[in-house]
């Protein structure tokens, strides 16, 4: 049987190199070579060769995964994901993320709760999005339905007041009614409901600024009765009007400024 005739450490701490029969034959950790009593003088079987090489694997892949973890939260398909990126075989990588599973440091419950404490404190994400994001993160779909259900309505209504005020911030220089539904629209795309944004909006307690609406309708009426000069007549005014009307001002506002636009401009 092959015999170890030599045991030398590597550079890296922890770290050694078998040599069996007077060759080079493969490295260990020193959890390996205590684990497996390795010492000068060993006869080493066939098995017990693959065994040492399987546990080596196991042991890479395990400082890998810890490594990983070390840096921030990961869920149990993230520390496989990046196993598989070193070519871990899958039966490893189950081993390994078992283990991880069992000293409680791989836990996808606690990621949920992680993230959607993070979001309640400072972020945007609505509950829709806190859910999809956490399966994005391959978070078993019941499990992340049933982290956000836990969290309660006056909590969501939180980060849903957060989100209508930065949205109500960024447009604030908009047509009165074309703000409302951007605000709105910036909520739903972030995951709120339609009754948790209506009552975000409302919140903000916004009001039309007269002045302010007519000087916009008026800025936005000369730059599209330019942009529209290649029209003339009939089809400029009605062309020039429902694009104002895109942009949420009122009809009858809209008219009283066409009516003071010559067509020959």
């Amino acid at each position: 049987m092959p015999t170890i005739t030599k045991i030398t450490a590597q550079k890296r701490r922890g770290r050694y190199n078998i040599f069996l029969d007077g060759k080079y034959a493969f490295p260990v950790s020193e959890g390996t070579l205590v684990k497996y009593r390795l010492i000068k003088g060993a006869e080493l079987t066939a098995e017990q060769i693959a065994a040492l090489k399987d546990a080596e694997i196991a042991a890479a892949a395990n400082a890998t995964a810890l490594n990983f973890i070390s840096h921030q939260p990961r869920t149990v398909h993230e520390v496989s994901a990046r196993l598989r990126q070193d070519e871990v075989p899958e039966p490893v990588i189950a081993q390994v993320t078992a283990h991880l599973k069992e000293i409680k440091v791989l836990n996808d419950a606690q990621y949920a709760e992680i993230l959607i404490r993070d979001d309640l404190a400072m972020g945007e994400r609505g509950p829709r999005q806190v859910v999809s994001r956490l399966r994005e993160k391959g978070i078993h779909p019941e499990l992340a339905e049933r982290a956000v259900a836990q969290v309660s309505a006056v909590q969501w209504q939180t980060v849903a007041d957060r989100v209508a005020q930065k949205a109500a911030r960024r447009t604030q220089h908009k047509p009165f009614k074309d703000q409302q539904t951007k605000i709105r629209l910036a909520l739903m795309q972030k995951g709120f409901e339609g009754a948790a944004a209506s009552a975000a909006l409302a919140a903000l307690h916004l009001e039309k600024d007269q002045e302010q609406e007519d000087d916009l309708l008026k800025r936005e009426a000369a730059k599209q009765w330019r942009l529209k000069r290649k029209y003339t007549g009939f089809d400029r005014r009605n062309r020039v009007k429902q694009a104002l009307a895109r942009k949420g001002f009122d009809f009858d506002a809209i008219d009283a400024v066409l009516a003071e636009l010559p067509d020959d401009q």
